[in-house]
């Protein structure tokens, strides 16, 4: 993973920073030991020197550790096996929810994407990851960083990789920092030989029940170390995992954008039609006239809309959308990459997370999901059923992380209004997604929830390759990297 992937709304400097504190607080380095030079915290946090550089002039500052161009950095503070012992309960009590939610979420998120990784994984791929079960002086952490970087690096993902490093920052690193926290796992299994030797004889179904296996060993191992370690009540507002598909995650025009596209597609403003003027609409969201003028730059750049002087901001019919698209805007390329990646995403976990979520569900509520379904099938729009049941299944997860992930990832369906004129006519469209609709309201009517997350799958793969397709043809070659799972 490159610094330049992990770029999201997350400051580094400051990522760096508190993870290099924590280690010193839980006595990781104790007092007047060495820390890893500069160097090599760049490498192991795959950031630049540059913003390891600078997390550990501000720990010198703050008088955590010397800093000299002979010795390197030193631990200068001395705390006690008490003061490092508060240090662990404060900061793993204040994130109990969020780690437990986090961690019951990584299989149904990530499973099969792990397993997709693998499976297409070079052969050169499995042998640096050879090479990291036989590397000496690398620590659990950073192995583990390592390994998830070679696992996914097959997907050519980078948003899935900025969030892996999220969550391996938020969760892997922390509970890893514990050396006592090793006693948890069976230190005489060779897991990473096992999965290697699985890869290589394509045993797919047994390599599928192997990482599954792992990464249940790792929740039941968090939630011990809950039970046994961590007594102690949080008093302070309780951290929330977070993570933005965008690099800065203060854009509330997208979000806004979003819901003005909603109400083109339902008709609420009809092609042709004038939306409500800059300081109405800025009135009925509750936000700054800047902002909605930022949210109607982004429409146009899409083709949603069109502005013109003392007119107004006209909608466009559909087949106008690409014509009037920016297709050489290298932003607009660039979240058009961003879309893809998201759509990956949820085309490698949607199937586990709607079963998942299904599950959790009651008859009463899944009764609604069918009548809501058969109500947007009336709208004869069927180029929109598959964001409309993934954010539908996303919100209704019973995992926090999971809402929080899909609802990133949904954010990025906004750019592909810029292919709407590209889709064809929506007769043909609705053609093409009829099977889907009926399909699912099938499956729901039957409670069939196998038969629905496969035709989810399915819908959510003839979305990536078309969309694909569609960047292939714009000449964003950058496309040819996203994997489209079989």
């Amino acid at each position: 993973v490159k610094e330049s992937v992990l770029e999201n709304n997350t400051d580094l400097r400051k990522v760096v920073y508190s993870i290099m504190l924590t280690q010193i607080q839980f006595g990781t380095y104790r007092c007047g030991e060495k820390l890893p030079t500069i160097e090599e915290t760049s490498r192991r946090l795959c950031v630049s020197i540059d913003t390891a550089r600078t997390a550990y002039l501000k720990l010198k500052d703050e008088g955590y550790i010397t800093l000299s161009k002979n010795v390197g950095a030193t631990v200068k503070v001395n705390y006690d096996s008490q003061e490092t012992e508060q240090f662990i309960q404060t900061f793993f009590s204040a994130r109990k929810n969020a780690m437990i939610d986090l961690i019951n979420s990584m299989l149904p998120l990530f499973g099969n994407a792990q397993c997709v990784g693998m499976k297409n994984a070079s052969p050169e791929m499995l042998r640096k990851m050879e090479e990291l079960f036989t590397e000496k002086n690398i620590e659990a952490p950073y192995a583990m960083l390592r390994h998830l970087n070679q696992k996914y690096s097959s997907l050519g993902n980078n948003l899935l990789m900025r969030l892996a490093w999220q969550i391996f920052m938020f969760l892997h690193d922390p509970f890893f920092s514990i050396k006592d926290n090793l006693h948890y796992f069976d230190q005489s299994e060779d897991y990473l030989s096992i999965v290697l030797v699985l890869c290589r004889k394509k045993e797919w179904t047994a390599l599928r029940v192997k990482m599954a296996e792992s990464m249940n060993k790792l929740t039941s191992s968090l939630t011990r170390f809950y039970k046994d370690r961590i007594h102690m009540t949080s008093t302070e507002k309780e951290v929330a995992f977070t993570w933005s598909s965008y690099k800065k995650s203060q854009q509330l025009c997208y979000s806004i954008a979003m819901e003005l596209l909603i109400s083109i597609n339902r008709g609420l403003y009809p092609a042709g039609s004038l939306l409500p003027s800059q300081e109405e609409l800025a009135r009925q969201k509750n936000v700054s006239v800047s902002t909605i003028r930022r949210t109607l730059e982004l429409l146009g750049s899409v083709g949603a809309i069109k502005s013109a002087r003392h007119v107004g901001t006209r909608v466009l019919p559909l087949e106008q959308t690409s014509a009037n698209s920016d297709f050489t805007k290298p932003v607009l390329r660039r979240r058009l990459l961003d879309m893809a990646e998201s759509i990956q995403m949820l085309a490698l976990s949607c199937k586990d997370v709607s079963v998942l979520t299904l599950s959790s569900l009651n008859t009463e509520s899944i009764e609604e999901l069918c009548v809501k379904l058969k109500a947007y099938k009336g709208l004869r729009r069927g180029e929109n059923l598959s964001y409309f049941i993934l954010s539908t299944v996303g919100e209704s997860a019973p995992y926090q992380t999971i809402r929080t992930v899909y609802s990133e990832l949904m954010r990025q369906f906004f750019w592909g209004y810029a292919f709407r004129g590209m889709n064809g006519k929506q007769e043909q469209l609705n053609e093409m997604y009829d099977p889907f609709f009926d399909e699912l309201i099938e499956s729901l009517e039957k409670m069939d929830y196998c038969r629905f997350s496969a035709s989810l799958e399915e819908l959510a793969v003839l979305e990536l390759r078309r969309t694909v397709s569609f960047l292939l043809d714009l000449g964003i070659s950058d496309a040819e990297n996203i994997l489209i799972p079989e």
